[in-house]
C-alpha cells in the first residue's frame, strides 16, 4: 500500500544524501531540524525521521537539542552501507 508520508520521507532522505555527497552540505555543518523543516515545509517529526535514517547510513552524527552535524567520511560510510545492504540481499 502506497503511503504518501512514507514516499516523503524517502524524497527528503533522499535529497539531504545527494547535499552530504556531493558537498553541497560541508563536514562539520551543523543543522537544527527545527529550522530544516521549516525552510522546507514538512512537519517537525518527519525532518526527525529523516535525519535518524541520514545517522543510520553513517552520514550525519546527532546531538542533543534537536541538531545534527554532517560526518567526514560521508563516501566510505554510504559505500559501506550499500556493499552491506547487498550483502544482505544475496
Amino acid at each position: 500500500m502506497f503511503s504518501p508520508l512514507a514516499h516523503r520521507l524517502d524524497l527528503l532522505v533522499q535529497r539531504y544524501r545527494e547535499a552530504i555527497l556531493t558537498k553541497r552540505l560541508k563536514p562539520g555543518q551543523e543543522i537544527r531540524f527545527e529550522e530544516e523543516a521549516r525552510s522546507q515545509n514538512v512537519p517537525l517529526p518527519l525532518m526527525r525521521s529523516c535525519f535518524r535514517q541520514l545517522a543510520n547510513m553513517g552520514l550525519v552524527e546527532l546531538r542533543p537539542g534537536g541538531r545534527a552535524v554532517i560526518r567526514t567520511n560521508n563516501i566510505q560510510s554510504l559505500q559501506s552501507l550499500e556493499f552491506g545492504m547487498t550483502r544482505r540481499r544475496a
